[in-house]
């Protein structure tokens, strides 16, 4: 079981990042992959998944991020890539005042979380996500602001939680975009009735 990883970055792919530790290259699916580059001195705790089709690695840059993202793929509903598809748009501390909240309007603006699932997880992790962070993190998990105001404006055009909830968005397309350029995109993909 691998738990933790050191070393550098090898490539830098659309959604995870190939890690080079002494002389093996890991394949590790990261927060936020667009945001590390070859070169730059990386370290990680790890969440190993295996399944029969084989092993996937999920790497964190704090211990919290770990922790949280390991409790939310207990949640009936949430897999591994989606959990970490929605921690992208979303820091540790946040997360954890929502769900102890029950602030359910901001877990169901995360993408892939509509209201059944939102709670679900203020259902099952209320009271079980109040850790305190042991320092506070240099380099807080990576915070989109954009897909909370594209979600507004959907819902201001009149489209549904439902129909939002579809919209999986590819940290690639995420990257650098702006609420106006996120919004066309959104918009061409609802009018097809597609998933991106």
């Amino acid at each position: 079981m691998i738990a933790y990883l050191e070393g550098t970055i090898l490539l830098q792919r659309k959604d995870r990042v190939i890690v080079k530790a002494g002389p093996v290259g890991y394949e590790v699916y990261v927060l936020n992959p667009a945001s590390y580059s070859p070169g730059q001195e990386v370290q990680f705790f790890c969440y190993q998944q295996f399944r029969e089709d084989g092993q996937t690695l999920y790497g964190f840059e704090s211990e919290e991020q770990y922790q949280l993202f390991t409790l939310l793929i207990t949640v009936k509903g949430l897999g591994c890539k989606s959990v970490l598809n929605a921690l992208q748009y979303i820091d540790v501390q946040t997360m954890i005042k929502a769900i102890e909240n029950a602030d359910a309007t901001t877990l169901k603006k995360l993408p892939g979380i509509g209201s059944k699932t939102a709670g679900q997880i203020i259902l099952d992790l209320k009271g079980k996500v109040v850790f305190t962070p042991q320092k506070e993190d240099k380099k807080k998990a990576p915070q989109n602001p954009v897909w909370s105001e594209v979600v507004d404006a959907l819902q201001s055009l009149g489209y549904k939680e439902a129909e939002i909830n579809t919209l999986q968005i590819e940290p690639d397309v995420l990257a650098g975009a702006k609420v106006d350029e996120l919004l066309r995109v959104c918009l061409k993909q609802l009018a097809k009735g597609k998933r991106f």
